[in-house]
C-alpha cells in the first residue's frame, strides 16, 4: 500500500493511506473531497493513530469500490440487488441519500464500517475475487506501532525511512518502543534504540521501557536496557519503580535480576 500527502483546504497537511486496487478517477475524487473537507480530513486523522479504525476503512472503501466497478461494468445480477437494497426500510434513505449528494454523502457512510459490512451481506456477503485484497489489508500493518508489537521488521524499517516519529503515542498512549518491549521483539527493540527511540518514556503514564520488561517478564531485554544505561530506579507517573511493576506482576526473573543492579 501506498500513502499520500494531502494538502487540506484550512491549510493542514495529512497522509492518506490509498484503498487497494482503486481506480486512479476515484481515487481522485476521494483526495479531492477530503482536501476540501477539514472535518472529514480531522476524522481520518482521528483514527490514523489507531490500526484497527484505519484497517476498517480500508476495508470497506475496498468493498464499497468493487460493487461500484460491478455496478458500472453492467453487472445485472449485483444491479438487481443493489434495486432491491434501494426498497429495503434501512437502507433505502441511505442510497437515496447518496444519489443525491454524491460522493459527499458515500463517504460519511463508508466511513460506517458496520454499516457497509451489513451492505455487503445483503448483497449476498463478501465477493470471494475480494480475498485477496482484504487479506492484504489485514496482513498490513498500518503503524509503526502495530509493525513493532507484530515484530515486522522490514515494515518498521519502511515506518523509520519516511521519517516517522519515533516516540509519537498511540490511541491508548503507548509508544512503538513499549509494544515492542512489551511483545518481546528483541531485534525491533534494538532497531528503535539505535534510531534514538526514548527508552525512558514509553507511554502516557510514564513508565519506562525498564517498566515494560520487568512487569511483562522479558528478562532478555531488561538485560539489554541495563546494559545500555536504563535507570534502575526510575518511577513512572505513580512513583512505581520498575522492581514494583516486577513484583505486582510476580516476575520473579525479571525482580531477580533488577535486584542484582541495586534496584529498590
Amino acid at each position: 500500500m501506498t500513502t499520500e500527502t494531502l494538502k487540506i483546504s484550512d491549510g493542514t497537511i495529512m497522509e492518506i493511506t490509498r484503498v487497494p486496487d482503486i481506480d486512479d478517477e476515484t481515487w481522485g475524487e476521494v483526495k479531492k473531497y477530503v482536501e476540501s473537507n477539514p472535518d472529514t480530513a480531522k476524522a481520518l486523522q482521528g483514527f490514523a493513530k489507531n490500526p484497527e479504525a484505519m484497517r476498517g476503512w480500508l476495508q470497506t472503501q475496498a468493498i464499497a469500490e468493487h460493487y461500484n466497478a460491478k455496478m458500472s461494468s453492467g453487472d445485472a445480477p449485483v444491479q438487481d440487488r443493489m434495486k432491491s437494497l434501494e426498497s429495503d426500510p434501512e437502507l433505502g434513505p441511505i442510497f437515496e441519500d447518496i444519489k443525491k449528494n454524491g460522493l459527499e454523502a458515500a463517504m460519511k457512510y463508508y466511513q460506517d464500517e458496520e454499516l457497509m459490512l451489513k451492505v455487503s451481506q445483503k448483497m449476498g456477503g463478501l465477493p470471494t475475487e475480494l480475498s485477496p485484497v482484504l487479506q492484504k489489508i489485514e496482513d498490513t500493518p498500518m503503524t509503526l506501532h502495530e509493525a513493532a508489537k507484530r515484530g515486522d521488521l522490514t515494515a518498521v524499517k519502511s515506518f523509520l525511512d519516511k521519517k516517522k516519529p519515533l516516540d509519537s503515542h498511540d490511541h491508548k498512549g503507548i509508544t512503538a518502543l513499549g509494544y515492542a518491549i512489551g511483545a518481546n521483539r528483541i531485534a525491533v527493540v534494538k532497531l528503535l534504540l539505535d534510531s534514538r527511540a526514548n527508552p525512558y518514556a514509553v507511554d502516557s503514564s510514564g513508565n519506562s521501557g525498564l517498566h515494560y520488561a520487568a512487569g511483562y517478564g522479558r528478562k532478555e531485554l531488561l538485560e539489554y536496557l541495563l546494559k545500555v544505561g536504563a535507570n534502575v530506579n526510575q518511577p513512572n507517573a505513580q512513583g512505581l519503580t520498575p522492581l514494583a511493576a516486577a513484583t505486582q506482576n510476580q516476575q520473579e526473573a525479571t525482580i531477580q535480576v533488577l535486584k542484582a543492579h541495586g534496584a529498590q
